[in-house]
């Protein structure tokens, strides 16, 4: 089911594994919410709308690192960089530069 997608973000698959992602302006109510006078999009719906993206439910956050904000109207890149059974490694690119990481499994 795609919550978040309806008006969070829009994105189209750019390869088997990669989606260029467009978020929201800061009126959405996620980034007035988290934070006020400074949104950004939190570490939580940036795993989450991977979920969406590959349509499975998340079972566990095995590693996670988040090096730079991702703001609202940014355009941001998904990439799969390793699948292991249902466990996925994936790297969030913003301008040509990772802004995060994560190892997650899904079902």
């Amino acid at each position: 089911m795609r919550l978040l997608s309806n008006k969070l973000y829009t994105h189209k698959q750019l390869s088997a594994t990669s989606w260029e992602v467009t978020l929201a302006e800061e009126t959405h109510p996620v980034f007035k919410a988290h934070f006020e006078g400074n949104p950004l999009l939190p570490a939580f719906l940036q795993i989450d709308i991977f979920g969406e993206l590959i349509d499975k439910k998340l079972l566990s956050i095995e590693k996670s690192k988040f090096k730079q904000p991702i703001l609202p109207n940014d355009k941001i890149i998904y990439t799969i960089l390793k699948v292991v059974e249902n466990s996925y490694k994936i790297e969030i690119l913003k301008n040509d530069i990772s802004t995060t990481e994560f190892t997650v499994s899904y079902q």
